[in-house]
């Protein structure tokens, strides 16, 4: 129940942050909902595990962000250093709202997450204040309109694939050393979803160019 609980609440505040990190840059976030869902589901359980092991509780967050990063770059298909702007001021943001509705609801961070049921509703509380706040700033037009298209290397589609690998291999040798073998399993997943998509805009514009 706990995990199932931490589960459902995670994925809701991982729906929230991505509705914010892509409305701050005017990019329309209903598209990329369903795969979005799909890795923010895989994240959540990875996180679930990683945090269930004192040892590697650190790892989360990080993963969580590069995650994110390789999901803007492969399915949104912006700029590897765009994608980065985008999850970093995303997260950033994320971080200030949260910090807002805990200093009025909360005395602190620190009782916030010692009580079970207070972190499940910060998390809420957290989702739907980003969820309202995206909505005005997608339908009031209010972002930024950075083209991101400046800063792509060449050959981006190769190196990121590449950068997936060796993330891939790196998290492999972490996870086999400490015997998580679940959250290889789910890591694993879910950095094959990105490699199918950066592998298919790779040869969509390899077409592209032969035509």
């Amino acid at each position: 129940m706990e995990s199932f609980a931490f589960m459902a609440f995670s994925t809701i505040e991982g729906l929230g942050i991505f509705a914010l990190m892509m409305t701050i840059f005017k990019i329309n976030p209903l598209p990329y909902v369903w795969q979005a869902l799909f890795v923010i589901l895989l994240m959540s359980l990875q996180s679930y595990l990683l945090r269930s092991e004192l040892s590697l509780y650190y790892l989360a967050p990080i993963t969580n962000i590069m995650l994110f990063i390789f999901f803007v770059a492969t399915v949104v298909k912006e700029p590897l250093v765009g994608a980065a702007v985008i999850t970093l001021t995303g997260y950033t943001a994320f971080s200030l709202l949260q910090t807002m509705i805990v200093s009025i609801v909360f005395d602190s961070i620190i009782e916030s997450q010692s009580v079970q049921i207070y972190g499940y509703a910060l998390q809420t509380s957290s989702a739907i204040t980003i969820g309202l706040v995206s909505w005005l700033l997608y339908r009031l037009g209010i972002g930024f309109t950075w083209n991101f298209e400046k800063v792509r290397f060449k050959r981006e589609d190769l190196i990121v694939s590449s950068t997936i690998f060796m993330v891939l291999i790196f998290f492999t040798i972490i996870l086999y050393r400490n015997e998580i073998w679940s959250n290889l399993l789910f890591f694993s997943i879910t950095l094959s979803f990105f490699l199918y998509y950066a592998v298919r805009k790779e040869k969509k514009d390899h077409d592209q160019y032969d035509g």
